[in-house]
């Protein structure tokens, strides 16, 4: 139970990004093409609803892995630029933090466009 109210609670997160098939399953045909078009996708007459599901699973995990490399990189970045500087790894780790909001903004970004 704790494990699903931490999902819902992670949903409302703006930027964030239903990428599970569990999820995408519970949805109608009408969400799913919505989605689609939300996403700027076209949608072939006449696909079903396990195409459409297909389609957007595809599109919402194209969009994480084009935030996910560059902000993996900047917080691999950070990370060395803050060991070189501060005089404990410790510290340095905090940078390791930066991927995930980093990949909710850049995600955010990408849904105003």
């Amino acid at each position: 139970a704790t494990v699903a109210a931490m999902g819902g609670i992670l949903e409302k997160l703006p930027g964030a990004m239903v990428l599970m098939p569990q999820q995408l399953t519970g949805l109608s045909d009408e969400e799913l093409r919505k989605r689609l078009e939300a996403e700027g996708r076209t949608i072939a007459e006449g696909m079903s609803g396990d195409e459409l599901r297909l389609t957007l699973e595809r599109a919402l995990g194209e969009r994480f892995c084009a935030a996910f490399l560059p902000s993996m990189a900047v917080g691999v970045a950070a990370y060395a630029a803050a060991a070189a500087v501060l005089p404990s790894d410790g510290q340095a780790l905090l940078a390791l933090a930066l991927p995930a909001p980093l990949i909710l903004a850049l995600n955010r970004g990408a849904k105003k466009r």
